[in-house]
């Protein structure tokens, strides 16, 4: 119990420093009485257990599903929600194109091809459509692309 505790505060503090990091090497280490720690590395009278190396900082499988990420915002200037929409996004460090549909009648008609109305907020993710600010459907299609399991 005291080794899990202590192994779940040391993967907090790693996680909570995970811009200084990108791995971390512990060690398990064992003391004559049988009694287990995590350690950066084992103190006198301990022996090693087991070592472990743990991951922690930016992930570079999600930096590369980020940079091939297609995401569009149609809008349109003075739109509160759109800037919410644009706010959530930059939140996310998610890169978007956005499109301002309010004077182009060609991307209006895009739009209109590819949602059925003229109206914004329209984010694209890829082949998902949002309409309107639903914070809970892009964040779980994001989520599902950059964690897909």
């Amino acid at each position: 119990m005291v080794v899990t505790i202590r192994y779940t505060l040391f993967i907090l503090i790693c996680m909570l420093c995970q811009s200084a990091f990108s791995a971390v090497d512990i060690v398990l280490c064992e003391d004559s009485d049988g009694n287990q720690s995590f350690q950066k590395r084992c103190p006198p009278g301990t022996q090693l257990v087991e070592k472990k190396k743990i991951s922690v900082g930016k992930d570079a499988s999600r930096e590369i599903s980020l940079s091939n990420l297609n995401v569009v915002l149609y809008s349109i200037p003075d739109c509160v929600t759109c800037e919410e929409v644009a706010i959530y996004l930059k939140s996310r460090d998610i890169s978007y194109s956005e499109k301002d549909v309010s004077k182009d009648i060609e991307l209006q008609q895009e739009l209109t091809k590819k949602t059925g109305k003229l109206s914004v907020p329209v984010t694209i993710i890829g082949e998902e459509i949002v309409s309107g600010y639903n914070r809970e459907k892009i964040g779980a299609i994001l989520d599902s692309i950059l964690s897909p399991e």
